[in-house]
């Protein structure tokens, strides 16, 4: 599979060397989902439906009639002694064939000590950060769902160092999210249905920013993502629920940020590249400078890998192992999961826990509880039934 996508990306490679990734991208935690879910699977579900799954793909069909909310209430501690606290919320909502969803995210940046940072982030810390997103996908008889998402991303005034007096201006942007996602008929094998489905997303894609210095532009964390999963079903009920199911899912992305040599009166300097000419330019080799010398990546260094299965019991009992693979300018973002939830329909609670060598911001424990609002009067028969019928 991963050679199958690699070749894909490398016939489009239409550039020589560029510069900038994560590393040199405006707003960059925009680029880190907060939806346990997901981050349980790896970050591999750009094919999957479901709240919080916007955050990866906009073209996402949730439960029509039920509204669906999520508090965002999680602290990240980063081996730099960074400490990144979200809180917001996301809640969407279907009629009919529309989806609708909207969440706030609000990010403090600390600094505890004065160690240098170097994760692989743009230096602006102390710093806030909010992050508003809307979507709204169609979901069509054919399988086929699309959908878009507009984002505005806000920073405040930041101290240039550790020991300066003077200020980073607060600064503003907007961004869109396009997605796609596919969902082929169930195929009937014996005593297992089988159901592939596929997506393809966009996401953060805008203007560059003046964010940590005014006379310069920043591009902002555009991923393009890539990617499919299956549903394996056993054709037998309990207690009128399924009675097991399994999903596996397999993505690619890739950052499409990228800065360009801009000659000036004193030589030259780094300035993001218009978006459009990056979705074309970017897929070449990138290079950026660290202590010992300049660094260079391929393609294929490029490339993020996610990975991604689920076991769920009943409809209600699942269990849920995941692995990140950053591209080598990243890497100190992969990582393992290995998480489970309980689905009790009005309320679902979701656990996951990450193991990340460099223990960077996504080290450790984390929980979510989502909280569903039937409006239509009416709800599916859960495990709840069969506990107290």
């Amino acid at each position: 599979m991963r050679i199958i996508f690699t070749f894909l990306l490398m016939a489009m490679g239409l550039s020589a060397t560029s510069l900038a990734q994560l590393n040199k991208a405006a707003f960059p935690f925009s680029y880190l989902n907060t939806n346990i879910k997901s981050l349980s699977l790896g970050n591999a579900t750009v094919s999957l439906n479901g709240i919080g799954n916007e955050e990866i793909n906009p073209a996402v069909a949730a439960q029509e009639g039920v509204l669906q909310i999520i508090p965002i209430w999680d602290l990240y501690i980063g081996r730099y002694r960074l400490l990144f606290k979200q809180r917001g919320l996301s809640t969407n909502y279907r009629f009919s064939n529309s989806t609708v969803g909207l969440s706030i995210h609000l990010n403090k940046v600390r600094l505890s000590t004065g160690h240098a940072f170097s994760a692989p982030y743009l230096y602006k810390v102390p710093n806030d950060e909010i992050y508003i997103r809307s979507n709204y996908s169609y979901s069509f008889q054919s399988g086929v769902t699309l959908g878009a998402g507009l984002n505005y991303l806000y920073s405040s005034e930041a101290p240039r160092s550790q020991i300066s007096t003077q200020k980073i201006k607060k600064t503003h942007s907007f961004s869109i999210d396009l997605g796609a996602k596919y969902q082929l008929q169930n195929i009937q094998v014996g005593m297992f249905s089988f159901e592939p489905h596929m997506g393809l997303a966009l996401t953060d894609f805008g203007r560059p920013a003046h964010y940590i210095y005014e006379d310069s532009k920043f591009p902002l964390p555009t991923v393009l993502r890539m990617g499919g999963a299956a549903n394996i079903e056993l054709d037998k009920r309990v207690y009128g629920l399924n009675l097991i199911e399994l999903t596996a899912v397999q993505n690619v992305s890739k950052i499409m940020a990228r800065m360009k040599d801009q000659p000036d009166e004193y030589g030259h300097r780094n300035e993001a590249m218009n978006p459009f000419k990056a979705l074309i330019k970017s897929w070449g080799t990138y290079k950026y400078r660290i202590r010992s010398g300049m660094m260079k990546h391929n393609l294929s260094e490029q490339l993020w890998w996610h990975s991604g299965v689920e076991l769920k019991l009943l409809e209600a009992l699942n269990i849920r192992w995941g692995y990140q693979k950053a591209g080598e300018a990243e890497k100190s973002l992969s990582y393992w999961a290995l998480g489970g939830g309980i689905d009790l329909y009005y309320l679902v609670f979701d656990y996951t826990y990450l193991n990340n060598k460099e223990e960077d911001l996504l080290e450790g424990h984390h929980w979510q509880i989502t909280g569903r609002i039937p409006l239509d009067g009416t709800r599916s028969d859960t495990i709840l039934n069969a506990l107290f019928n």
